[in-house]
């Protein structure tokens, strides 16, 4: 359990917290292949996007 705490807490800073990985980049929620809404991300040039995070359980 203490575990999936931590990694619960982890993904959470990944999330709010700037990273070099995450440097820069601005988000948005958009619906994915699947149906479910994700974070869709790209740089600060609009280039390099991806989808980031886990999808939500909500479809869209």
């Amino acid at each position: 359990m203490l575990n999936r705490l931590g990694n619960l807490g982890t993904s959470l800073l990944e999330r709010f917290l700037p990273s070099a990985d995450a440097d820069a980049l601005q988000c948005i929620v958009r619906c994915n292949a699947e149906g479910f809404y994700q974070d869709w991300c790209c740089n600060d040039k609009g280039k390099n996007c991806r989808w980031w995070g886990e999808p939500s359980i909500s479809p869209c």
